[in-house]
């Protein structure tokens, strides 16, 4: 395989696993915390934030920051992974012969 797509295949496993993570802290976190705390702040997060609706812009403009940002990760991810692998396959050619 072409050290780009794996390294690809990396970052995309790397955000999910990093997602992953952080639903299971939030699912842990309130397993302890237990239902009636779960529910006075999803009631506290409805008042502050759906209550009073915002523009549509202002989702959208927010909405395409958060994905740059996970693109501009996943991609960073998966540069830095492509030149690990570079130099890894160039040691051992170094190496061989």
């Amino acid at each position: 395989m072409k050290i780009k797509y794996i390294s690809e295949l990396i970052s995309a496993v790397s955000i999910g696993i990093m997602f992953g993570l952080l639903t299971n802290g939030m699912h842990v976190k309130w397993h302890g915390l237990g239902r009636e705390a779960y529910m006075a702040h999803a009631s506290q997060n409805f008042d502050k934030l759906y209550a009073n609706p915002v523009s549509i812009m202002h989702l959208i403009l927010l909405w395409v920051l958060i994905v740059l940002l996970i693109f501009v990760i996943y991609k960073g991810i998966a540069f830095v992974v492509a030149m690990l692998l570079l130099a890894i396959a160039e040691k051992s050619k170094t190496a061989q012969g």
